[in-house]
């Protein structure tokens, strides 16, 4: 595996896909993870802990049942935050489907819950599924969405508009039922290719209009509203319904999706190797 050099490692986070706590169809649910959790083997680590290296082979699919990965991209100074993985997340099934070894660092930032399921059992559950199976696609397609998304806001925005975009993206409800991002300026920065001192810069701004509030490594989101006038338009056409997350055992529709979704999945080769590559 090469690895980037330092003077582009911050800039090359416009290409990496990355998991928001969101509910929506990107992550499995609660009772998926329950089911993995029956299938696979739970581990939990504290934070800093190395879940995954880059360079490893990809024999397990990992889900995040609780907490936080951050994916570290190394270069000759140390490691750079490319994305966030959180509960409900997966990791190491794009390489584990493409005979990839894993392209970066996985580290818990909080202490995590981690579920790994080895490759057959995972070929198990899906060719037992379709709903599982559409489920497991559309969380790929998300990704990769995502990953399209971003990189049109961080290619067509100014810096006040990735900022604000990133809180909206990656904001999750605390204790108290308030939204929080719990990042450091410096990780917000190297998930937008950017400079601290700049990303400092303009969450001070936002502060004095009012749309966030601070603490140490906490940013509060005040006027979420405020914020996405801040970003500005979306930038790419988005169907809000399409992160429906409810059931949807009985549109036929969603049942039809899934059935070739299965039949789909049933027909990856690396999906049933018997080794990584």
């Amino acid at each position: 595996m090469t690895l980037p050099a330092a003077a582009a490692a911050t800039t090359t986070g416009r290409w990496i896909s990355h998991s928001s706590a969101q509910h929506n169809l990107g992550l499995l649910r609660p009772g998926e993870l329950a089911a993995l959790r029956r299938s696979g083997t739970v581990r939990y680590v504290e934070a800093g802990t190395v879940v995954a290296a880059a360079g490893s082979p990809a024999t397990h699919v990992m889900a995040v049942g609780d907490g936080e990965l951050e994916l570290m991209a190394r270069h000759d100074a140390g490691r750079v935050a490319m994305a966030v993985v959180r509960a409900g997340g997966v990791i190491q099934d794009i390489p584990m489907l493409l005979g990839n070894p894993m392209p970066f660092d996985a580290v818990a930032s909080r202490n995590t819950e981690m579920i790994a399921v080895s490759r057959q059992r995972w070929a198990e559950l899906l060719a037992s599924s379709p709903s599982l199976s559409l489920r497991w696609m559309t969380s790929i397609a998300r990704r990769l969405d995502d990953d399209r998304r971003r990189l049109v806001v961080l290619t067509s925005k100014p810096l006040i508009s990735q900022v604000a975009y990133l809180l909206l993206d990656l904001a999750e409800t605390d204790h108290a039922g308030e939204l929080v991002v719990r990042l450091s300026h410096t990780t917000m920065a190297h998930l937008l290719g950017a400079r601290r001192q700049s990303v400092t810069r303009v969450i001070a701004d936002l502060r004095r209009r009012e749309l966030v509030a601070t603490s140490y490594g906490v940013t509060a989101l005040l006027d979420d509203d405020g914020l996405r006038h801040v970003m500005g338009r979306d930038p790419l056409p988005y169907e809000r319904s399409a992160q429906r997350s409810g059931s949807a055992g009985d549109d036929p529709d969603w049942r039809e999706n899934a059935q070739r979704a299965h039949s789909f999945l049933l027909h990856v080769p690396m999906l049933h190797a018997t080794s990584a590559r």
